[in-house]
């Protein structure tokens, strides 16, 4: 795994964190789906610049990417800062990725639905870590985005006619209440998706819950030969997979359309999951 890994850092845009970001948030995946987290999250904390790569990698999917991409790699992130542990939560926050974010919000050319997901994202961290001094940061970012309501300020420039012109009153108290009911509609509708969100993440976080059984004891000398077997295959299919990167034309094509690519890296999951076995 080490000879993967150094090959990848040789190149800082395109080390594998970036290529598991670039892969996840390809038209491949749904907008909510959490496949491969788990696996990006590995990668991440292999490395000491783990979460400072995820945080450049998810902002350049925000500035350059499509709508569908920088939807996917909000997904990501959130799901980063739930499952990433706390080294994660209390360095992904860069400057450059908050910037990037907030500005988004107020950018006209931001898609509606980006910027909802943006604003979302900031009130779950708000409700999550308000009460954690370590994540302040995170935590004060949906004071900067969060909607204002309007102020109705035509009744307080002429307070001499506020007496006389009832219908002005009238057609203000209806029109208030109308927003009141807008909101509290948009409201329950938010309140809605959140639960099926939480409802769907709680049953993928059961799916992919170990069944707690007692293992039989480990044998070493009985199991030997099949963990040096794994060992050798994992080996061989790591150097099958960094050749496999070597040889992309990144100005061509990307590492998630290469079928050589593909091949190889699903070769090396497979593999990885019986070294794992005998780790845990």
């Amino acid at each position: 795994m080490s000879s993967m890994l150094s090959a990848l850092r040789s190149d800082k845009p395109h080390s594998s964190i970036s290529d598991w970001i670039d892969i996840l948030s390809s038209e491949n995946y749904t907008a909510d789906e959490l496949d491969g987290i788990p696996e990006l999250v590995d990668s991440i904390n292999l490395q000491a610049s783990g979460p400072a790569e995820a945080s450049r990698s998810i902002r350049k999917k925000l500035k350059y990417g499509n709508v569908h991409r920088q939807i996917r790699v909000i997904t990501i992130l959130k799901a980063l800062v739930e499952n990433g542990g706390k080294n994660f939560q209390k360095t992904f926050a860069d400057e450059r990725l908050i910037e990037q974010m907030t500005r988004m919000c107020t950018d006209p050319h931001t898609d509606e639905r980006v910027k909802k997901r943006i604003v979302s994202l900031f009130g779950g961290w708000h409700r999550q870590f308000k009460d954690d001094p370590s994540m302040r940061v995170a935590a004060n970012l949906y004071s900067t985005v969060r909607p204002t309501p309007r102020v109705n300020t035509s009744l307080n420039q002429n307070p001499s006619s506020v007496g006389t012109d009832t219908g002005a009153i009238e057609r203000s108290r209806k029109q208030k209440e109308k927003e009141e009911r807008k909101a509290k509609e948009r409201e329950a509708e938010e309140e809605r998706r959140k639960t099926k969100q939480a409802q769907k993440e709680a049953a993928w976080n059961q799916a992919n819950k170990r069944p707690n059984k007692q293992r039989k004891p480990f044998n070493f000398e009985q199991e030997k030969p099949i963990i040096l077997t794994s060992i050798a295959n994992a080996s061989q299919c790591t150097n099958n997979l960094v050749n496999a990167l070597k040889l992309v034309n990144r100005e061509k094509e990307s590492v998630e359309e290469n079928p050589r690519v593909q091949e190889t890296l699903t070769a090396a999951k497979a593999a990885r999951k019986q070294i794992v076995r005998y780790v845990q």
